[in-house]
C-alpha cells in the first residue's frame, strides 16, 4: 500500500509540476502579446486577445486585429520561429512550448448588421456587462466570434464589444450594400416610430433614432412607407425624415445638431438619441455630418489639430474641447460661439467658459486642458 501511493503521490506531483509549468509558459504568451498590443497604441477598447491552453500543451491563441497577427508572426520575439499562411500561424518557442494562433474576422462576405433601433455593445457577454457603446439600426460590424447568444463584435470606429444576437442579424455584405445604395431618406427626430399602417395609432412596428437611414416611397397623406434593415416594412411621419447627409461637414449645421439634442439624459456608454455619454454624444453629432471619430474621450482628443488654452480665443464652432486633470483626460465637449460649448453632462446642455456668463461652469473652466480642430479650419 505505501509503495502504491507513493507511485500515486509522485503522478500526482509531476501533474502538478506539468501545469505549473504550463501556466507559467501560457503567461509568457500573453506577457508577450501584451507587450506587442501596447506598442500597436491597441488596449481592450480596440484589441481582442484570448490564450488558453490545449490538451496537448500548446497554447490556443485568438487575435481580432490583423496589425498584431502580423507583429507577432513576423518574429516578435527572437526566441520563437515560426510560420505564416492565411490567418492562422504556429510558433514554436525554443523551449519547445508551441503557440497555434488565428485571426478573427476572416469569415469572407458576412457582417453584423443591426436590425433593432439601438443596440447594446457591452465589455462581457452579459446583460450586467458595463455598457461600452452602442450601434443604431442599419450600422454594421465585423463579427468576431460567437459564445452563446452573443457577438463579439468590432464596430466601424474599431470599439470591440459584445452583442446579443436579438439585436443584429448575421448577412452577406452584399446585402447591406444593395440596402445603402436604396436609402432615400434619414430620420431627423431624435425618436420616431414606424407604424403598421399610415395611421398614428396603428399598431408600431418599430422605434428608430436620429440619424438611422431608410428606404423611403413617396409620401401620401402624411406618411411615407418604408423598408428597415432587415426587411421590415411600415409607415413614418413625412415630417420625421430628412434627406442623407451629403456633401461636406458644416459648423453651422454640426451645431445645430448638437442642440437638437438638448435634455437627452447621460447614459455611461450611451451614442443614441436615447441616451448620451459625453464622447458618445460627439461622436454621433460628427457622426450624423459624415465624419467618423473614435469612441472615447482620450482616442478623440489625437484627432485633428492641437489648440493650446492659452489660444482659445482662436476656437471655432465645432472644435473639440478636452477637460481633466495633468494628462487624463475626462470630459469631451463641442465649441459653440461665445465661449460657451454643449455637451452631455447629467443630461444634453450647455455650459460657458465666460465667468460673467449665466451659463459658466467654474469646475469645468478651470480643468480645462485644450482645443482639438477636427473640421478644416476653413469649414
Amino acid at each position: 500500500m505505501s509503495v502504491h501511493g507513493r507511485s500515486n503521490g509522485s503522478a500526482y506531483h509531476g501533474e502538478v509540476t506539468r501545469m505549473m509549468h504550463m501556466n507559467e509558459q501560457i503567461d509568457r504568451v500573453r506577457k508577450l502579446i501584451a507587450k506587442r498590443e501596447k506598442a500597436l497604441g491597441f488596449d481592450w477598447r480596440t484589441s481582442y486577445v484570448s490564450v488558453r491552453p490545449a490538451d496537448d500543451g500548446s497554447a490556443v491563441v485568438e487575435l481580432s486585429r490583423e496589425e498584431l497577427f502580423k507583429d507577432i508572426t513576423n518574429g516578435a520575439d527572437p526566441d520563437a520561429a515560426g510560420s505564416r499562411w492565411g490567418g492562422e500561424a504556429s510558433l514554436t518557442f525554443e523551449d519547445g512550448l508551441r503557440a497555434e494562433i488565428r485571426i478573427l474576422g476572416k469569415d469572407p462576405g458576412i457582417i453584423l448588421w443591426v436590425i433593432s433601433s439601438v443596440a447594446d455593445i457591452r465589455r462581457d457577454p452579459a446583460h450586467s456587462a458595463e455598457l461600452i457603446s452602442q450601434a443604431i439600426m442599419g450600422e454594421t460590424a465585423v463579427r468576431l466570434k460567437r459564445e452563446g447568444d452573443w457577438f463579439l463584435a468590432r464596430l466601424r470606429d474599431g470599439c470591440h464589444g459584445w452583442v446579443r444576437s436579438w439585436h443584429v442579424s448575421e448577412v452577406p455584405i452584399t446585402d447591406c450594400e444593395n440596402y445603402d445604395s436604396r436609402v432615400t431618406a434619414r430620420v431627423g427626430l431624435n425618436v420616431a416610430y414606424i407604424h403598421s399602417e399610415p395611421d398614428v395609432n396603428s399598431l408600431p412596428v418599430s422605434d428608430v433614432v436620429s440619424g438611422t437611414r431608410l428606404i423611403a416611397g413617396e409620401a401620401d397623406g402624411g406618411f411615407r412607407p418604408v423598408m428597415l434593415p432587415g426587411g421590415r416594412r411600415g409607415f413614418i411621419q413625412t415630417e420625421h425624415l430628412t434627406v442623407p447627409a451629403a456633401g461636406s461637414p458644416d459648423r453651422g449645421r454640426l451645431a445645430e445638431r448638437a442642440m437638437r439634442f438638448i435634455g437627452i439624459p447621460y447614459l455611461w456608454g450611451g451614442t443614441t438619441a436615447k441616451a448620451f455619454d459625453c464622447s458618445g454624444f460627439v461622436k454621433r453629432v460628427f457622426l450624423l455630418e459624415g465624419v467618423e471619430l473614435p469612441r472615447d474621450s482620450d482616442l478623440q482628443a489625437r484627432m485633428g489639430e492641437h489648440i493650446d488654452p492659452e489660444d482659445m480665443g482662436s476656437v471655432r464652432v465645432g472644435d473639440l474641447l478636452f477637460f481633466g486633470e495633468g494628462n487624463t483626460i475626462s470630459h469631451v465637449a463641442i465649441a459653440l460661439s461665445a465661449g460657451r460649448f454643449i455637451h452631455a453632462y447629467g443630461e444634453v446642455k450647455i455650459n460657458s467658459l465666460r465667468q460673467e456668463d449665466t451659463l459658466y461652469d467654474e469646475k469645468l473652466a478651470r480643468s480645462l486642458l485644450y482645443a482639438r480642430r477636427v473640421l478644416p479650419g476653413e469649414l
